[in-house]
């Protein structure tokens, strides 16, 4: 049928009987590969790197020649491309405005009905994702709050979708409601937990006369050097999820100066051997803090990292740092990674008793503290993207 826009439209709620000739003998495939799929969606991991994968496999199943998972922003009202396969060059991040009449994606979902475009030519005011694709599905994806996104799929080939095919497609979507939903809620969960577990490094930065800003260009640098150490040998451990883990924990590097006395923690002058010992317990305060959210809630890769942190961003190359005298590789590379960002932010921020260096200054004095304080190979990539560097204060201030 059609709806008052013009646009061959087809709601289907099941199955349909086999009436094409294509649909003879391949439910019963198709239909095994659907059960294959499922039981992969539950056992599949719930993070964003999950989206690019259910889209590889419903492509699989149904064997079109490209998919597409949009996901609503519900803070602009628009639909955002999470995942693409086999779309070139269509990368994650497009918009589509749930207003657009010329879209049968903002259709699809404003009416949550299937949208079947059987022949793309026809149409002379609607684009597909791409150019290239001759014939198209869009089905809305529904949860109990209603529609949550669209699946796209797409074919080279005109009139490519028998019923039987556009039913594949509807079970298949059907299914994958219930863990895109998944997905969707453990991330608003893990975003609602990192903002709480921020001001609790905030709140340990604030008593310090710190401010917000030092967190953030703290994390951005960390980030920044974890993903330069990606492509080279010798660092296993920069990992992506490592280098997302690690632009997040760093903010947590001095959360147990909340357990420092103001008389200790805000003294204007030097500190005596004693007050110096206590100042120095903020390390293994903070680390046995986060130790006992894993122990009471469960291992979360952010707690973990910061846990790491916490206990081993004074520990120094050659051995003479605290609490436990590490050296060199047995301090975690996320230590070693957060140590350099801490030092080069101070240096380089105003303080009441200081004002910012320049990168060149700052640069002179961590590299007299190459392979003492700091890890030398480290210390050399990470000062030698001065721009980058200058990107991130400029970003982040």
């Amino acid at each position: 049928m059609a709806d008052d826009t013009g646009y061959p439209t087809l709601t289907h709620t099941g199955p349909a009987e086999p009436s094409d000739p294509r649909d003879q003998g391949v439910n019963v495939e198709r239909l095994r590969a659907l059960q294959a799929f499922n039981a992969r969606l539950v056992c599949m991991p719930v993070d964003e790197a999950s989206y690019a994968d259910v889209v590889a496999g419903a492509r699989r199943v149904i064997g079109c020649d490209c998919c597409a998972l949009f996901l609503l922003d519900r803070a602009t009202g628009e639909l955002v491309l999470r995942a693409a396969d086999g779309y070139r060059g269509l990368q994650p991040g497009l918009r589509v405005s749930t207003r657009d009449s010329n879209s049968m994606h903002a259709q699809a979902f404003s009416e949550e009905y299937l949208v079947h475009v059987a022949d793309v030519a026809g149409l002379e005011d609607l684009q597909p994702l791409a150019a290239g694709v001759a014939s198209a599905l869009a089905l809305p994806i529904i949860s109990y709050r209603g529609a949550v996104g669209v699946f796209d799929f797409g074919s080279r080939r005109p009139h490519a979708f028998s019923p039987a095919e556009i039913g594949m497609c509807t079970m298949l979507v059907d299914q994958m409601s219930y863990s895109l939903e998944n997905i969707r809620l453990v991330n608003e969960l893990s975003r609602s937990r990192d903002a709480v577990i921020r001001g609790m490094a905030l709140l340990a930065e604030i008593r310090d006369t710190h401010i917000r800003e030092h967190l953030r260009r703290m994390c951005a640098y960390s980030g920044f050097l974890a993903g330069l150490l990606a492509e080279r040998p010798g660092y296993p451990e920069a990992t992506p999820q490592f280098i997302e883990t690690i632009a997040r924990a760093a903010a947590l590097h001095d959360v147990g100066k909340v357990g420092i006395p103001d008389a200790i923690l805000l003294k204007p002058g030097k500190l005596t051997e004693a007050e110096f010992a206590v100042m120095k317990s903020h390390t293994e305060i903070g680390a046995e803090l986060l130790e006992g959210l894993i122990k009471d809630y469960g291992r979360y890769a952010m707690i973990t990292m910061g846990a790491e942190v916490a206990r081993c961003h004074h520990e120094k190359w050659n051995g003479t740092g605290y609490p436990a005298g590490l050296k060199e590789r047995e301090i975690p590379l996320s230590a070693r990674i957060v140590a350099i960002a801490d030092v080069y932010d101070a240096l380089t921020s105003r303080r009441v008793y200081k004002d910012a260096w320049t990168h060149e200054e700052t640069a002179k004095t961590m590299q007299a503290d190459s392979g003492k304080h700091f890890d030398p190979e480290l210390l050399g990539i990470f000062l030698a993207h001065h721009r980058d560097l200058a990107r991130i204060r400029e970003t982040e201030d």
